[in-house]
């Protein structure tokens, strides 16, 4: 039989069914009696969360989550600067190293819907463990292939392939997880945190695996085997996780496909989120897969080797990470619709001003805009989605919207046929003009309306 939400008539984006969330309850504390605050949290972290900016980290199981997340983060940053710079070395394509990110995005394209479902039906905590240890072998693999000399172009596509289908399990699970382990309250501010653990990844990530490559003919195998190392961190910290966590709800119940079907009912019975998703989709098509052709652009257009990509990849990772704090700096603000529109034109421009810069030191700059306006854009629409979805249903909701996200590798094909087509300057300045349009058009008219999604936010 299926849960009683994938047969209701209009889906109520409530949380009001969660522990914390109860009226009569008070808000969760920790040692010391002070909210949020106490004494067994280091006098660092307490004056930082005044600050609201850090506010749930102050929530001890969240934090091990967090900092477990900035491992597994850190490997995968590493991982496609490194496999994306091996790939365009062995073939000096960009169609071929479009063929081998968008393998990535396949299986996540088609799997997250039953990832969502699965991650709705069992323990969180256990999947993202299988999954932790399966993308630890994965960076092995590639590690030995390396060492070995028997490395080649569809070594690496079959790699993405098997990474894309153990994404498609690990990525809604991962981000429904954080729910179960903080309160309502938290839960924008723990979202936002979230990309900004990814994006500080994003600076350190790429920079590291920069200065690796760079060191020779040991420095691929290397960095893939320092990737395999950072699984094993995630991996600790969620051993350390309690298995009882106070925002868990029992697992699933009823048919799988009735499950499936029931958390697309409430997707499209439920316009505001309908409409969330659907912001989604142009930036992320267009705007995101910037990052896949770092390579193409340090080579062909800035004419600059390894560890200036892995500069070029560190200061797009820096714009992230200031976009998600401020995020995480505004989580109570009431108007994030227009932020996010705000955002998303600004990102579109400034993918043209990337696009269209020859000089490495302005490259830079426009990057770090490119990076805090998109990670901003997109931070902002994941914690609108999290705060009006109802806990029920963040593994299915959440594997859906990761099903644009997955769009990206696979949009990374056409855009590298593109590239060698019209080079990557008129690629990218088209790009970024299809994103900011389609923001400004799209998100300004959402904006005008009273839409229910603005005020839920």
């Amino acid at each position: 039989m299926a849960t009683r939400g994938d047969t209701a008539g209009r889906p109520q984006p409530s949380h009001a069914n969660h522990p914390s969330a109860s009226p009569t309850s008070p808000p969760p504390t920790l040692k010391g009696g002070r909210e949020g605050v106490g004494p067994s949290v280091p006098w660092w972290l307490r004056r930082a969360v005044r600050l609201r900016t850090f506010q749930s980290l102050a929530n001890p199981h969240f934090r091990t989550l967090w900092l477990g997340m900035l491992a597994s983060f850190m490997a995968m940053n590493m991982n496609i600067l490194a496999r994306g710079y091996l790939a365009y070395e062995l073939s000096k394509s960009a169609t071929a190293l479009g063929a081998v990110t968008m393998m990535r995005g396949l299986p996540q394209l088609f799997l997250s819907p039953l990832g969502g479902v699965v991650a709705d039906r069992v323990d969180k905590r256990r999947l993202l463990l299988v999954t932790q240890v399966l993308m630890g072998s994965l960076a092995v693999v590639n590690a030995l292939l390396i060492q070995f000399g028997l490395i080649k172009v569809w070594h690496l596509a079959l790699l993405s392939l098997a990474e894309g289908f153990v994404f498609a399990f690990n990525m809604p699970s991962r981000q429904a997880i954080v729910p179960e382990l903080v309160s309502d309250e938290e839960l924008p501010n723990a979202v936002a945190l979230n990309n900004s653990g990814m994006n500080l990844t994003r600076i350190l990530g790429p920079s590291l695996a920069g200065i690796l490559v760079g060191l020779g003919d040991s420095g691929l195998e290397i960095t893939f085997y320092l990737i395999a190392l950072c699984y094993v961190g995630f991996i600790t910290a969620l051993w350390r996780l309690p298995r009882v966590r106070p925002g868990r709800r029992p697992p699933g119940k009823g048919r799988f496909w009735e499950q499936l079907t029931g958390g697309i009912r409430y997707i499209l019975g439920y316009p505001a989120l309908t409409a969330l998703i659907g912001l989604a989709f142009v930036p992320v098509l267009f705007g995101m897969p910037y990052q896949s052709l770092l390579p193409v652009f340090a080579r062909s257009v800035l004419h600059v080797g390894a560890r200036e990509l892995g500069m070029l990849s560190g200061a797009a990772g820096l714009g992230a990470l200031i976009g998600s704090l401020t995020v995480a700096t505004l989580a109570s603000y009431p108007r994030k619709d227009l932020l996010q529109v705000g955002f998303g034109v600004l990102f579109g421009v400034a993918l043209v001003g990337f696009a269209l810069t020859p000089v490495f030191e302005l490259a830079l700059a426009w990057v770090l805009a490119v990076g805090l306006c998109g990670n901003a854009y997109m931070a902002l629409n994941s914690t609108m989605i999290m705060s009006v979805t109802d806990r029920a249903y963040h593994g299915r909701v959440m594997s859906v919207y990761l099903m644009t996200w997955a769009l990206m590798p696979l949009s990374t094909l056409p855009l590298g046929k593109l590239v060698d087509t019209l080079g990557p300057q008129t690629t990218e300045a088209l790009a970024g003009s299809v994103v900011a349009l389609f923001v400004a058009a799209v998100g300004l008219g959402r904006v005008r309306r009273p839409a229910e999604a603005a005020e839920r936010a």
